[in-house]
């Protein structure tokens, strides 16, 4: 173990980590011996439970070598025997899979008004959440310096996981970053060391950071898409539109990270200036942003809606409340989002035409209106998609909804741990 101090406002406090060497040397310190265990912990995280002549036939060796291999693994913790696979003739085989003890991850996730947790064990159930904390987003040093104090509060007071059984950490973040450098270019971009190697000095725990809406496409994909097949597409509607790509069962990054811009392809010529800086991004016609300007123009025409109708002044309306007032049906709401998921739908058209992926998921706060959106987009899809490609293609509303982020960043945070044992 290693000695940490942590500094939590005025405060601070010896605790012990679990280094990453040390997580390591629970595997093996034999490189080929390490290999094997890495590719049998990364099929149950896949498969789930499985018994010894199935991981003997995956990994290419005997059923002694495996059954030395496992035993190890689960002398150490790491896996756990499940009992005996009932089986209708022969003898009836054990099950292993990964332990839900001992070896846990972090998920953070957070918007420009809010801060999400969740915690996750090495068999993938979520142990302690704690969603939506008050937080205002801004790119400086004083917001890194609070994000950083929620995390060690978080840590040290809101669960009762003992610190040194956290493995890593996994910290979505948004706009353009390369995952694999752990360098951030939007935001944070002022320490000379990238920010994941920030977090992870701060921290003392291994740090991963990913795109927010990679993350919840990898969450989602986890854990309700998996048996659909291996290529998803996962539309974040936030107040912007972000893009989240699965292939072959993998997060699509890249070569620098920096995939899945969906929101910022040049669509029109309407002259509308995007948050970027340039004009026509298709989110300037199909996002939260684009919502709320449409009904703020609509509402200036003399429309009317439950939300001013209520004496809500225009400059204080928010996302939220379109939300909910469309879920109160806002009729004013619901034609502006059908206008925003036709837009959103052709696009949408053309990646499918692309990709030909099993299934697009439609996530982010958008989503939680259900059929007001998915109804448009799919009515676009099949007007503008070749029928034979979207036929193959499954449209789904996000089940994770506001836990997709935040569950994606334990999922990856947990499949990067594993996959630098062997780095």
């Amino acid at each position: 173990m290693k000695i940490l101090y942590i500094f939590v406002g005025s405060n601070s406090c010896i605790i012990n980590i679990m280094t990453e060497n040390e997580f390591r040397l629970l595997f093996d310190t034999n490189p080929k011996n390490l290999q094997y265990k890495r590719q049998i912990v990364e099929y149950l995280v896949d498969n789930g439970p499985e018994t010894l002549p199935v991981l003997a036939r995956f990994l290419g060796v005997s059923v002694p070598t495996i059954s030395k291999l496992v035993g190890e693994l689960v002398d150490h913790g790491l896996l756990r025997n499940f009992g005996k696979l009932e089986a209708s003739t022969g003898r009836h085989p054990f099950l292993f899979g990964l332990t839900d003890k001992d070896f846990y991850f972090l998920g953070v996730d957070f918007s420009s008004e809010h801060i999400s947790f969740v915690l996750m064990d090495f068999s993938g159930n979520q142990v302690h959440s704690q969603m939506d904390i008050p937080f205002r987003f801004a790119n400086t040093k004083e917001c890194l310096n609070t994000i950083c104090n929620e995390v060690n509060n978080y840590m040290d007071h809101e669960i009762d996981v003992p610190r040194h059984s956290i493995v890593s950490i996994g910290i979505n973040i948004l706009g353009r970053l390369n995952p694999h450098t752990g360098y951030s270019y939007t935001y944070f971009n002022f320490e000379g060391t990238p920010l994941a190697t920030y977090f992870t000095n701060t921290f003392g725990i291994p740090t991963f950071i990913d795109n927010d809406s990679r993350a919840a496409a990898y969450g989602e994909y986890m854990l309700h898409y998996r048996q659909k097949g291996e290529n998803l597409l996962f539309v974040h509607a936030t107040w912007g539109l972000g893009l989240g790509i699965i292939i072959n069962g993998e997060p699509y990054a890249g070569k620098s990270g920096f995939s899945g811009e969906f929101g910022h392809t040049h669509c029109y010529e309407n002259e509308v200036i995007c948050h970027c800086g340039k004009k026509g991004c298709l989110e300037t016609e199909a996002s939260g942003r684009a919502m709320h300007r449409k009904f703020i123009e609509r509402v200036k025409q003399g429309d009317r809606s439950i939300i001013t109708d209520s004496g809500k002044k225009i400059e204080d309306i928010t996302l939220d409340d379109l939300i909910e007032a469309t879920l109160k049906e806002d009729m004013l709401c619901i034609e502006i989002l059908e206008e925003v998921g036709e837009q959103l739908g052709l696009h949408l058209a053309n990646l499918i035409n692309i990709f030909n992926p099993h299934v697009v998921v439609i996530g982010g706060p958008l989503a939680q209106v259900g059929d007001y959106l998915i109804h448009p987009i799919q009515s676009a899809i099949r007007k503008y998609s070749l029928n034979m490609v979207n036929q193959d293609t499954e449209l789904k509303q996000s089940i994770l909804l506001r836990y997709a982020g935040v569950m994606g960043a334990c999922m990856l945070a947990r499949k990067k741990a594993i996959a630098s044992l062997t780095d």
